[in-house]
């Protein structure tokens, strides 16, 4: 059976015209907020999107678009997944209540958390670093794989400022029931950077595992020096109750942790207590070595037996935690080096588990 393409609306920058049609989420049309209001966060999920699911695991996965779910510049504008949920737990839940353009990272009002435009995504959801921006001159261009060529526009490097896209490429998206694919090919540009870049998400048959493979290869004449990372979003418990990180290697923290909040102990990490309000746990995580089978992680709520499993085939180059009452994430970051006609290819697999697992 031939499968079927979905195409992700208007391609911007040099391609110029669109190709194909725009999918939709029950194929109903999509109608955007205004652009400098604040708004629920609900209204994410009428964003185009395609659910896939392998009768165990589900999840929604949000397809690039002029109109989609993450139309700024420091994520990855392909395959931002929510409610993704395994024996009805719902691991993807919004960690924000509203999105706003008018405030920087995010903030709190009497609702709730609100969410700047440039950060509202959801994960698992990879972030790669800048390309030559400091070689770049002011209205000069710079390399963001994920999201295309932007302007420089200020004079230090911000992942919150969104820059303006000037070369976003080609995109087409293929799915079937339980795989998406992403494709973004972005060649020709004046910058001398170019890229293909391949994300495949794939709900494994028989598995409570995802897996999301990606291929990126140096197609321009520069090299290509950056960092990617998982920004995973994971939602488990209330305030991070009861969450417990076990890693491979003797976990050390580099910044200050609360006390009365986090406990180390070798591999472990653990919450002593719920965070609530405003507070916020983070800090760079070290004891990891150079081998790739440092990359793998459980996290798991200790009380309910709800957890995950994250590993990817690269070495950690970072490890950042960052968590709010609303969601936590774990940031492997990876040492992503290719020069001109080079390629890589990385796999991130995520194995679900809950109560009754072995």
């Amino acid at each position: 059976m031939r499968k079927k393409i979905i195409t992700a609306g208007l391609i911007l920058g040099c391609t110029g015209a669109a190709i194909g049609t725009v999918y939709a989420q029950g194929n109903a049309p999509f109608v955007p907020p205004p652009a400098n209001s604040t708004s629920p966060a609900s209204l994410l999920d009428d964003m185009p999107s395609k659910t896939i699911s392998n009768g165990i695991i589900s999840a929604k996965v949000y397809v690039p678009n002029k109109f989609g779910f993450y139309r700024a510049t420091r994520f990855d504008h392909a395959g931002m997944i929510t409610h993704l949920t395994y024996k009805g737990h719902d691991y993807g839940r919004y960690w924000f209540v509203k999105t706003s353009p008018n405030v920087r990272n995010f903030t709190y009002d009497q609702d709730g958390l609100v969410a700047h435009s440039n950060n509202i995504a959801a994960g698992p959801v990879e972030e790669f670093g800048e390309n030559g921006f400091e070689g770049a001159s002011r209205g000069g261009r710079f390399l963001k794989i994920g999201v295309g060529i932007l302007e420089r526009d200020n004079d230090i490097y911000d992942r919150f400022h969104t820059y303006p896209i000037l070369n976003e490429g080609r995109r087409t998206t293929r799915a079937t029931a339980n795989s998406i694919r992403f494709t973004q090919d972005v060649s020709g540009d004046l910058s001398g950077y170019g890229y293909s870049h391949t994300k495949t998400v794939t709900m494994v048959p028989g598995k409570s595992q995802m897996t999301i493979v990606v291929r990126l290869k140096n197609t321009g004449s520069k090299p290509i020096d950056t960092t990617v990372y998982n920004h995973h979003f994971t939602t488990l418990s209330p305030g991070n109750e009861a969450i417990e990180l076990t890693a491979p290697f003797k976990l050390t923290n580099v910044r200050p942790m609360p006390s009365d909040v986090i406990k180390f102990e070798g591999p472990r990490m653990t919450y002593l207590r719920a965070i609530t309000g405003q507070e916020q746990v983070a800090s760079d995580l070290t004891g990891f070595g150079a081998s790739a089978s440092d990359n793998d992680f459980r996290i798991t709520n200790t009380k309910t037996g709800f957890g995950v499993r994250l590993r990817a085939d690269l070495p950690v180059a970072r490890l950042l935690w960052w968590s709010v009452p609303s969601t936590l994430s774990l940031e492997p970051y990876m040492e992503i080096k290719l020069q001109p006609g080079e390629e890589k290819r990385w796999t991130h697999t995520l194995d679900y588990y809950g109560p009754g697992d072995n």
